[in-house]
């Protein structure tokens, strides 16, 4: 990941995914965001669209901060049985989004990953 990307990566609270139905329709959602190792990850409900898109065929972009911000083109894909992942993610989550993690969503993705409701989701930029 180039260091300007990684740095617009860190700073931001949100970005906005563009996942793509098999006939190349887009559709953007924001989402909070965890950058690791490279790639970027985040949680989502596995029958939600975007997941399922993912699942189906991994192709998105990335608008990093804004709609209009710096932007990747990248793979997404489904990370299965990685607690230690898992956990690091909310530990992440607890200390960039302080309040709502602590408070209230840090138990709700807890129970949705545990209960397999929910999908840890990994993003590579492509190179």
């Amino acid at each position: 990941m180039e260091a300007d990307l990684a740095a617009a990566l860190s700073r931001a609270s949100y970005m906005y995914v563009t996942t793509y139905s098999a006939s190349g329709r887009p559709g953007t959602v924001p989402t909070w965001l965890w950058p690791h190792e490279g790639a970027v990850y985040f949680t989502t409900q596995r029958a939600s669209l975007k997941a399922r898109r993912i699942r189906d065929n991994g192709r998105v972009t990335v608008h990093v901060g804004r709609r209009d911000g710096p932007a990747f083109a990248g793979h997404a894909e489904w990370v299965e049985d990685q607690p230690d992942l898992e956990a690091a993610l909310l530990q992440a989550y607890a200390r960039k989004y302080w309040i709502l993690v602590p408070l209230w969503m840090g138990r709700y993705i807890r129970r949705g990953l545990a209960a397999r409701t929910s999908v840890l989701i990994r993003i590579t930029p492509a190179a």
